[in-house]
């Protein structure tokens, strides 16, 4: 006797799970949800970029033609002119700054030099920060009289500096000699801090006599009292 055949049937056995293809479509769709959403987030910023640099390209072609028709409006060669005098104005304020007028250093000492102290020789030279050093030699009418004319120098520390007296010597007939060596301060001789100051002289010429800013002698005309 042949065996049986074995049923075919095309209907499942079992119930379908429900839950589990309702689980996969729905990632399916989030997934799918923010995939677009990236893509249109994209498209517009890469839109807005576009958009943007389209903004700047336009506003600098304006603004180039803007500035050619301003450019064009003057003239290049008063432009020039006008640099030429600028460029002249700056160097000339820039020597201005830097100019000395030794001149103030005798109206200084005219100042601090006392009634029996006379100075005989004066030499200067200048230094690179824009300061001076001095050397003078002179005559007082006695030690006492050098002594103090060392404390009227010292005192005046903020245009003195390092006012240094040497050879104090009696020469006889009542006279002492002594030398005296300073460094001057910048802000003394510079010219254009002390214009309009009463006490800064300047130098006087003549038409037959040019005054010297290096001379060999040194005469105050008026002294403070001791």
């Amino acid at each position: 006797m042949p065996p049986s055949p074995t049923p075919t049937s095309f209907i499942p056995k079992k119930p379908l799970d429900s839950s589990t293809t309702y689980h996969e479509s729905g990632s399916f769709g989030f997934l799918f949800f923010i995939s677009l959403f990236i893509f249109i987030a994209s498209v517009v910023a890469a839109g807005g970029v576009f958009g943007y640099e389209t903004f700047l390209r336009n506003s600098i072609a304006s603004k180039q033609d803007s500035l050619q028709k301003e450019q064009a409006a003057f003239d290049p060669d008063q432009i020039n002119q006008l640099v030429r005098l600028d460029s002249r104005i700056n160097n000339a304020k820039t020597l201005f700054a830097s100019h000395v007028a030794p001149s103030a250093i005798f109206a200084f000492l005219s100042q601090q030099t006392l009634q029996n102290v006379q100075f005989s020789n004066f030499q200067y030279s200048l230094n690179a920060d824009g300061s001076a050093s001095i050397s003078l030699s002179g005559v007082a009418d006695g030690f006492a009289t050098v002594a103090l004319q060392s404390d009227q120098f010292n005192a005046a520390s903020q245009v003195l500096r390092d006012v240094v007296f040497s050879g104090v010597d009696n020469s006889g007939q009542g006279r002492v000699n002594f030398s005296v060596a300073a460094n001057i301060d910048a802000s003394l001789i510079n010219y254009s801090k002390n214009l309009g100051n009463p006490n800064f002289a300047l130098p006087v010429t003549t038409p037959t006599q040019t005054a010297s800013t290096t001379p060999a002698t040194s005469t105050p005309q008026q002294s403070p009292s001791n």
